[in-house]
């Protein structure tokens, strides 16, 4: 990190209102000076933080926390049925202006770019449209302000027998989200010129409203079960709790969840935490992201694994459309740490996480969402 020169004015406050630096953060660092604020929004805090000013180690924490969920690739995954079969090298052969179709959803500069001119290539029976973009981030160097983002989607086709076709994104910064909405809208659009999809058929998703509070929870506690020969579930380590105002507390807890909007639960067995345990208090909680922690042996390289299971959009706007998101932490043992990287161990998981996924949200899904 070479940073010389603190930010000050509206770089600190750029600094504080980006997306990746959360209300919780700053507010936490407000209680370490001694400032306890009424609300948790950042109209609040940002303020405050610009008049106090930030100190060096305070600085590097934020940075710090911009840096990891910047840099960690995020999963979000849709299928769609076709109506006729396709090949993939003939459907997906011409080129997306993906840059045009950037400039065109933005009135203003987006404050991002796309670096070179992306298009479609064939690996192991996947159509991928690979990219990069680059956007200004002051939090990555004053005199360099910009960072350069990865992002892809993947389409296969179905294995099952059903003409199913299958779109993973993977994306490290809300740019690239955006990014890969578009080119989902594209591939979409592509299908039905070709006729593979009927004109009213749209990507299934899973999303936060398309579960009970209670089967949510169930949805969520299938991933602690042994569905991957490479990992061996040890516990819950962090939970997003909140409570819907909606449905009525159990008599047992009612007096503690009364005083109580939202838990950000951590520790290391939370699976043993008394509301969890205990499925008549269900109903109440609502469950918006979970990190479980994994041993994980893949040909010999071991090491720890963190999978964070989430509703992003529900826990930042409390949108009840909130898609399910996934993502990877590998810790390899130091022994291990030149024999494997993190995408090749990513790439032995991810198959076995989808297919729980895909059997979990089956069996726990409403019937009529």
């Amino acid at each position: 990190m070479k940073k010389d020169i603190l930010p000050q004015g509206d770089r600190i406050r750029q600094f504080l209102t980006n997306g990746s630096i959360t209300s919780a953060n700053l507010n936490s660092m407000l209680k370490e000076k001694g400032v306890f604020l009424g609300h948790s929004e950042k109209n609040s805090s940002v303020p405050l933080l610009m008049k106090t000013l930030l100190s060096p180690s305070e600085f590097h924490d934020l940075w710090e926390v911009q840096k990891v969920k910047d840099e960690t690739v995020k999963y979000r995954t849709a299928t769609i049925k076709c109506a006729a079969d396709l090949d993939l090298k003939d459907v997906f052969s011409e080129d997306i202006n993906l840059n045009k179709l950037i400039n065109d959803l933005h009135q203003y500069d987006p404050g991002f770019s796309l670096v070179g001119k992306p298009h479609f290539y064939f690996e192991e029976e996947e159509a991928i449209f690979s990219y990069q973009i680059k956007k200004q981030n002051l939090l990555e160097n004053w005199n360099e302000s910009e960072s350069l983002h990865n992002g892809a989607i993947y389409i296969s086709k179905s294995k099952d027998g059903d003409i199913e076709l299958s779109v993973k994104q993977d994306s490290t910064s809300k740019e690239t989200i955006l990014v890969n909405s578009i080119l989902s809208g594209e591939v979409k659009k592509i299908l039905k010129e070709k006729k593979i999809i009927k004109p009213d058929d749209d990507f299934i998703r899973i999303k936060f409203n398309g579960f009970t509070n209670e089967n949510r929870i169930q949805f969520l506690y299938a991933f602690t079960t042994k569905f991957c020969i490479y990992l061996d579930y040890v516990s819950i380590t962090d939970i997003d709790l909140y409570l819907d105002e909606n449905e009525k507390a159990h008599a047992d807890v009612k007096d503690f969840l009364d005083e109580i909007d939202s838990l950000k639960l951590n520790g290391k067995e939370l699976q043993n935490h008394i509301l969890l345990k205990n499925n008549l208090y269900h109903p109440k909680l609502i469950f918006a992201s979970v990190s479980l922690k994994y041993n994980f042996d893949i040909d010999g390289v071991k090491g720890t694994c963190i999978i964070d299971i989430s509703f992003p959009d529900y826990i930042t706007k409390k949108d009840v459309n909130a898609e399910l998101q996934i993502s990877y932490n590998f810790k390899i043992n130091r022994e291990h740490k030149k024999k494997a990287t993190e995408l090749q161990l990513r790439k032995k998981v991810y198959k076995f996480v989808e297919k729980i996924k895909s059997s979990s949200h089956e069996k726990y899904k409403k019937a009529n969402p």
